[in-house]
């Protein structure tokens, strides 16, 4: 009993001494890390309802409101079943939102064209608070989730799409979803393939498959990932683009594809490490598909366009990689900082 209890005094001692000198050889950030990312064990629950049926019931597409008086908004408001809805434009939202909803039933989908994301906090402080949970945020590849968080419209049942569509030179709506090839299953693959999630996720559906538009609903975790996916792509191909002469975005992947893919690895471990999200795989694939499809025509073959100062694409990862570095960690994403500031002192970019 003794030389048992001499035995535990030991390993005690020797535990402590251990945690001492690992305390005084380590760098801080080795024993408290400045910041910590965790799963998120919400995605097990959203897969055991729907093992268990426990699905929102779907809302079908019907008379709405649209915010946003750009093309795709427009384009978005002629697909309603029935008569056009009502486009609010932006700049007078105030006046304009409040008579078109009064037109609307009590509960119907509020589409927010997102071609201004400087202009979020304006859009959900004029929507009534009530009317809020209606608000569908259309993404074409900009990194707003701290604009939503804000006003708590972040949420899971919150509607928000991924849209892979845009205005061809006939001023038609055109799905950009393209075929890769086949998998190892032999089924087809694709890229740039709108998804919704949310309250209004059906409805959205509904109203793109009906006009010939893929659209396929998902949880809010998938979205996500969809999501972050469409971001890269827009803060890659167009800043390779730049510092290659501005070449249009569809010959980026044959001529500088191998740059474009270190980029976007090195993006995706930033986005492991700093939301705790990982990416699927075969990204760097279906973004190359997706670039190509950008030449639709000889008349329309999209150049690049990126802002040295907009916060949601890539000054959201190269904000990120600075805060990586002043915390005494490598950047996790050297080419794209590398890139960008070279970019930025060169004055390469748009305003």
């Amino acid at each position: 009993m003794c030389r048992l209890f001499i035995f535990v005094v030991l390993i005690a001692s020797l535990e402590q001494i251990n945690g001492l000198v690992v305390r005084s050889i380590a760098p801080k950030y080795l024993v408290k890390p400045p910041s910590a990312v965790w799963s998120d064990s919400r995605a097990t629950l959203d897969y055991q309802n729907l093992l268990d049926g426990k699905v929102p019931e779907e809302k079908s597409d019907g008379p709405s409101v649209v915010i946003g008086d750009d093309p795709l908004g427009i384009a978005l408001a002629k697909l309603a079943p029935s008569e056009p809805d009502p486009v609010v434009s932006v700049n007078n939202i105030a006046s304009e939102l409040t008579s078109a909803l009064s037109s609307r039933p009590s509960e119907c989908a509020i589409y927010v064209s997102i071609a201004q994301p400087q202009a979020l906090s304006q859009i959900i402080e004029a929507c009534p608070e009530e009317r809020r949970e209606d608000l569908c945020f259309i993404n074409y590849g900009d990194m707003v989730e701290n604009d939503l968080k804000r006003y708590n419209c972040c949420r899971d049942y919150q509607t928000q799409a991924v849209a892979y569509y845009a205005i061809n030179e006939f001023n038609k709506i055109e799905d950009d979803r393209c075929l890769i090839g086949d998998d190892a299953m032999g089924q087809p693959k694709y890229a740039a393939e709108t998804c919704v999630t949310g309250k209004w996720a059906g409805a959205y559906a509904s109203r793109l498959t009906r006009n010939d538009l893929f659209c396929s609903t998902v949880f809010y975790r998938d979205f996500r990932r969809q999501m972050l996916e469409r971001v890269t792509y827009e803060s890659t191909y167009n800043l390779v683009s730049c510092l290659h002469k501005r070449v249009p975005i569809a010959e980026v992947p044959d001529f500088f594809r191998d740059e474009c893919d270190d980029m976007i690895y090195e993006i995706f471990r930033l986005l492991r490490g700093n939301l705790a999200v990982a990416l699927l795989s075969g990204a760097e694939e279906r973004l190359a598909a997706y670039a190509r499809a950008q030449r639709r025509s000889k008349q329309d073959d999209k150049l690049p366009y990126l802002s040295a100062s907009s916060p949601y694409r890539n000054r959201f990862f190269y904000d990120v990689s600075m805060q990586m570095k002043q915390r005494g960690f490598p950047d996790p994403a050297p080419t794209h900082t590398e890139y960008f500031e070279y970019g930025l002192e060169n004055d390469l970019f748009d305003p």
